[in-house]
Formats: C-alpha cells, sequence, structure tokens
C-alpha cells in the first residue's frame, strides 16, 4: 500500500493535477462561501469542464471544490451569520458572536485550522481502511450485490429530511427516469416516445445541473433581494485577530474527539455533514469545562463543527469507493463523474485502476495543504466575494450551467434536457420532494437492474435461493431496521421529544 501512495503523490506532483487542485480550492471556497451557492452547485457547474481532462487532474479538482466548499460554509457563517452550507450552522452561532466582538480572526482561523485536520486525519482513514474494505466486498455475488443495493435505496429514501414517504417517491422516480433509453439487457427501447436523441437516456450532466442547480436560482430570484450586507469597514479590523498557538493546542482534543465522530458519520451512508456536525457539537458541549459558552462565541463549538463535518468528506468516499454506494448527495455527483471518466466504483476499482485511486488518495492529502495555504491569504478577497450583489452570481451561474449543458455534446437537445429538468426540479422542491435522492436513484438504479437480472439467472426458478446467503440477510434486517429506526424518529419528532436547531 505505501509504494501505491508514493505513486500516486509522484503522478500527482506535476503541474496539472496541482493545477487543477488550485482551481478547485478556489472555486469551492468562493462558491461555499456565497449564502444559497454551495460546492454541490460548483461540483454539477464544472463537471462538464473535466470531460477533456485526464481522470487524476478532473476528478482531483472536483474533489477540491467538494473540500474546500464545506469549509467555505464556515466564512459567510462567522461574518455575516449566514451559513453557506447547512453543516455550518452551528459555525453560525458561535462565529458570528465573536464576530460582533472583534474576534472574526480567530473565529475564522479557528475553522480553517479545524477543517483541514478534520480533512486530512479523516483521509488517511480513507486510505488505510478502502483497499482492505474491497477485498471483503468481493466476496459478494450478484444476489449479494442486488441486497445491498436494495438497502442502499432504503437508505437515501430514509435520509430525506422531508419524511420518508416523499424520500420513497423521490427514489422511485429517479429510478424510473434512469430507465428512459435503450435497455443494456435486453436492447429493447423504453420510454423513448419516438425521440431519437433519449435512445441513450437523459444526458446525465444537463439533467444534473437542471435538478440541483437552477432551481435554487428560480427559489431565491422568487424570493427577491435580499437585504443582509457585509459590514467591511468593521471586518477590516475584525480579521486582524488571529489564533495562537497556544489556543489551537487547547482545541486539538477536541477536533480530535471530533475528527473521530466525523469519520465515522461519514463511512455510514445517508447521514451526512450536518448530522457529524450536531452530533460533535453536542459531544464537546458536554465534555467542555465552559458549555454555558457555546453558542455564544465559544471556539471549542467552532473546532468541534468544523473538524467533525469536514471530516466527512474523506470518509464518505469508503463506502463510494469500496461498495458503490454514495455516502451522501456530494459524492452521488462524484460517483457520476468517476463513472464519466471510465471508472466504476466499487471493489474492483481497487484492482483495475489502482494507480488513478491512490493519486487521487495523494491528490486529497495536496488538497489540504493547498486549503490551507490558498485561505490563509485570500481571507480578504473571500470576504469581498461573499458580499458581492446575489444578481451578479446567479447570472453567472446560469451562463455556465447552460454552457455546460451545451458541452456534454454540442446538441440543443441537451440544453432542452436542462430547461425541462430545471422546471421539474423546481416543481420537485415546491411538493416537497428531494433532488438528491432523485440523483442518487438514478445513479444506482442501473446497477441494481444489472444485478436482479443475474441474480435471477444465477437462481432460475428456484427463487428461495434468493434468500440462503448470510450476507444477504443481514442487508434485509438492515434495511429493516433502518425503516424502523425511521419511523420511530418521526414519531418521537412529531410527539415533541426531539427539538430542532
Amino acid at each position: 500500500m505505501l509504494n501505491n501512495v508514493l505513486d500516486g503523490f509522484v503522478q500527482v506532483m506535476s503541474l496539472k493535477p496541482l493545477f487543477g487542485i488550485l482551481a478547485g480550492v478556489i472555486v469551492g471556497i468562493i462558491f461555499g462561501s456565497i449564502p444559497g451557492i454551495s460546492a454541490i452547485m460548483a461540483i454539477a457547474i464544472l463537471l462538464p469542464v473535466t470531460f477533456f481532462m485526464d481522470p487524476i487532474v478532473g476528478i482531483c479538482m472536483l474533489l477540491a471544490v467538494y473540500k474546500a466548499g464545506i469549509y467555505g460554509g464556515s466564512i459567510s457563517a462567522i461574518l455575516i451569520n449566514t451559513p453557506g452550507a447547512a453543516a455550518s450552522f452551528l459555525t453560525a452561532s458561535d462565529g458570528f458572536a465573536l464576530t460582533r466582538k472583534g474576534k472574526a480572526g480567530k473565529a475564522l482561523d479557528t475553522a480553517l485550522f479545524a477543517s483541514v485536520t478534520g480533512e486530512a486525519l479523516a483521509t488517511i482513514v480513507l486510505i488505510l481502511v478502502a483497499a482492505p474494505i474491497s477485498v471483503i466486498s468481493l466476496k459478494a455475488g450478484p444476489i449479494e450485490r442486488t441486497f445491498l443495493l436494495i438497502f442502499a435505496f432504503t437508505v437515501i429514501s430514509t435520509m430525506a429530511r422531508e419524511g420518508l414517504l416523499m424520500g420513497l417517491i423521490s427514489c422511485c422516480l429517479g429510478m424510473l427516469f434512469s430507465m428512459v433509453g435503450m435497455s443494456e439487457i435486453t436492447g429493447a427501447s423504453r420510454f423513448t416516445f419516438g425521440i431519437t436523441e433519449l435512445t441513450s437516456g437523459f444526458a446525465f450532466t444537463p439533467m444534473l445541473i437542471g435538478i440541483l442547480v437552477m432551481p435554487t436560482i428560480l427559489v431565491a430570484i422568487k424570493r427577491g433581494g435580499e437585504n443582509k450586507e457585509l459590514d467591511v469597514i468593521k471586518l477590516k479590523t475584525n480579521i486582524e485577530s488571529r489564533l495562537s498557538l497556544k489556543e489551537f493546542k487547547s482545541l486539538l482534543p477536541t477536533i480530535l474527539r471530533s475528527t473521530g465522530i466525523g469519520a465515522f458519520i461519514g463511512a455510514m451512508p445517508g447521514l451526512g455533514s450536518t448530522a457529524a456536525a450536531f452530533m460533535a457539537y453536542g459531544e464537546a458541549k458536554r465534555r467542555s469545562k465552559k458549555p454555558e459558552d457555546y453558542g455564544k462565541g465559544s471556539l471549542e463549538g467552532i473546532a468541534a463543527a468544523e473538524s467533525a463535518n469536514n471530516a466527512v468528506c474523506g470518509s464518505s468516499m469508503i463506502p463510494m469507493l469500496t461498495l458503490g454506494i454514495p455516502g451522501d448527495d456530494v459524492t452521488a455527483l462524484l460517483m457520476g463523474a468517476f463513472l464519466i471518466h471510465g471508472l466504476t466504483p466499487g471493489p474492483m476499482i481497487f484492482y483495475e485502476s489502482t494507480d488513478i485511486i491512490y493519486a487521487i488518495f495523494a491528490g486529497f492529502l495536496i488538497t489540504d495543504l493547498v486549503l490551507l495555504f490558498v485561505a490563509r491569504i485570500g481571507f480578504g478577497f473571500f470576504i469581498k466575494v461573499s458580499a458581492l450583489p446575489k444578481y451578479y452570481i446567479y447570472s453567472c451561474v446560469t451562463l455556465f450551467a447552460i454552457v455546460g449543458a451545451y458541452s456534454v455534446s454540442q446538441s440543443m437537445f441537451d440544453v432542452l434536457v436542462l430547461i425541462g429538468f430545471t422546471v421539474f426540479g423546481y416543481l420537485m422542491k415546491v411538493v416537497g420532494l428531494n433532488p438528491a435522492v432523485f440523483i442518487v436513484a438514478f445513479i444506482l438504479a442501473p446497477f441494481l437492474e444489472q444485478n436482479v437480472d443475474q441474480s435471477l439467472s444465477i437462481v432460475g426458478t428456484d427463487y428461495i435461493q434468493l434468500f440462503s446467503s448470510p450476507i444477504s440477510w443481514v442487508f434485509i434486517i438492515l434495511s429493516l431496521l433502518f425503516v424502523y429506526s425511521t419511523f420511530r424518529f418521526k414519531t418521537k419528532k412529531s410527539k415533541g421529544f426531539i427539538k430542532e436547531y
């Protein structure tokens, strides 16, 4: 393994991969720091750009956007009390309190150092455990993979905040749209309605941008202009205060403990960075000598939330790379990027594309160093960007979205697909469906269909063999437990036993 990692560093330490990582970090911080614009939107927009790149360069750039975007959400959270991402909600409560006390610099430094530390340690965990897990995963056949995918669909359906019913409907819609085009198994055309452009199905990138990016802009336009403005005059004095080495050492136990929580949560499909941030924050508050400071300007609170939600970045790649199950909505997009570059996530990827995978792992670690350097020297620039009028930002995003959709195959039909899914995505938001669940189901459905077909070919008419494997029963039980725990959580929440933040 060590030789593979060293070879990976050799591949990444060249001009193109390093430039891709640098560009990804800058774009990620910018998109993450702007309220209403997230890293997932940046990845969706930049995905077409990577078509023309080497897989190592393109995927490393997207991963850099992912990591930097999660950190970028803390900038607007700390400075203007507006989280750029849901995972930065807790950072806003303590960070903005410090900003009002004239200690924005300390808050920004704490968020940065905690983020980088959490990301780096979680990446090391990813490197150490991914390959061994893939060895175990190779023992699973089509039958076991079928029940694994059923478990994955159960997880993504229950992770929707809108509720289990809406999650199931979103999941079923994603599966339905993935069936459009020619079947890879039978060769029959399905749901094309005589439109030749649909023979190969919906192009992933226009559909992705239409579902995830454009509806957000339409919602922002509907809400009108924003009243919050950045007080640059006060912040010029605020950002001069910095975190000392002594203060960082005192925060290190909290950062390490929260990183462990974030890495564990990230490895569990469907939980994500928001859950990790809340759990780590609660644990840090429980252990703190000054729990009364939390929510009122606690550096420990910022360190706990940021190290945990950034640790998810590395560990969420574990189920995606080893099992082919996206850990969250962002890794679902990254899984699409892998597939576009001819890499199929799953246990075989460590044997079929060893050099590329370990180069990507090396890129993960280098991204942390680049993020530390770029964010540290660019605080002033990113502060100004986060205060830009939203009509400039949304206009640029819309333009990039249209160009990105067209660039996939230089076809106006893809632009029409973009427009169609923009309307569909907006309607999903209106009725309460979950776009992220839709995307994950769209990606995973072909794998489920393929494994079901192979499983039925193996068992013939003796369907009882489908339930003869102990591994299959493990995933059946896990699926039932997820459904039960979701119902129980919703019941307690409806009765008022669980309070929302």
